[in-house]
């Protein structure tokens, strides 16, 4: 392996192109200079400079070794910086789990910051079913996961980052279209679209956790889930009760009404990272959502 110091002197040389200045520059004397460079031939077996006593010229070996300490210098600083950029989190790569329905929350806006401030950290979102994502954290599939609350376990640090609460989605057309209130009494009064217990669990306990509040029965025509619920509201089977971040979908002809009273609820998202994690944009990443939620 070429001696470091050699390869360094070598470059002060071609830099100056002359013994007297480079000697100065390592602050050594001339013929010390002259023998690190011997060696060095001697170790490549090539000719790297043409000496006369007025000049001192490049040898195509001797420009080729340049080139190569130059470059070898360029990665060097950049090895330097991708790792001090990767230990603070500002490089490198985040693999986060998102479950369907948090699409529709203000969640898009903290990975629109967070790529903001942090361009060279790649996000590789993967979305999935909040059941699948516990799993695929202890596996180390996933650095974060943002999930329903059912499935956050203990050991996965859980933590509420938003909160919205549900509504009743309805046609433009429905009887309690139009108010700007109703109450979950009047909203089981009519036809009522649920949620899937094998595809949509967190949804499905919402929905009879606000049925059951009211003590009334409730008349669910058909199951389904986030967003294809909203497809057959529109379709006119009935109501279906949302988180709030879905009235922005179908304006044209459906309307989303807020619930007062027994049975009013708010549905919930948590952020959880793999046990153990060392990747430290999972910190840069909360971080923004704690800016975020601060505003």
């Amino acid at each position: 392996m070429l001696d470091h110091r050699w390869l360094h002197a070598f470059s002060i040389v071609a830099e100056e192109l002359h013994f007297g200045r480079a000697a100065q520059r390592l602050h050594l004397s001339q013929p010390p200079l002259s023998k690190t460079i011997r060696k060095l031939e001697a170790q490549l077996g090539a000719a790297l400079l043409i000496r006369t006593t007025r000049s001192v010229k490049l040898t195509a070996a001797g420009a080729e070794l340049a080139r190569r300490i130059r470059q070898l210098s360029v990665d060097a600083e950049a090895m330097e910086a991708a790792v001090r950029q990767t230990a603070r989190g500002e490089i490198g790569r985040l693999a986060l789990g998102i479950t369907p329905s948090a699409a529709y929350s203000n969640f898009s806006e903290v990975l629109y910051e967070f790529r903001q401030r942090y361009p060279t950290v790649r996000l590789d979102l993967r979305e999935m079913n909040s059941s699948d994502m516990p799993d695929a954290l202890h596996r180390r599939q996933l650095d974060m996961a943002i999930l329903r609350p059912p499935f956050a376990d203990p050991d996965l640090a859980p933590q509420r980052v938003y909160d919205e609460p549900m509504v009743a989605a309805m046609r433009k057309d429905h009887p309690l279209a139009g108010r700007r209130w109703v109450t979950m009494k009047q909203v089981l009064a009519h036809d009522l679209i649920g949620y899937s217990r094998e595809n949509s669990r967190y949804f499905s306990q919402i929905l009879q956790m606000m049925i059951g509040a009211t003590g009334a029965p409730a008349r669910i025509v058909m199951e389904s889930m986030i967003p294809t619920i909203l497809t057959l509201v529109a379709a006119g089977f009935g109501i279906a009760l949302v988180p709030a971040a879905l009235s922005t979908v179908r304006g044209d002809i459906m309307t989303y009404v807020g619930i007062r009273g027994p049975g009013a609820m708010r549905a919930e998202l948590f952020v959880a990272r793999q046990p153990a994690s060392v990747n430290p944009a999972v910190d840069r990443l909360m971080e923004v959502i704690r800016d975020m939620n601060g505003k």
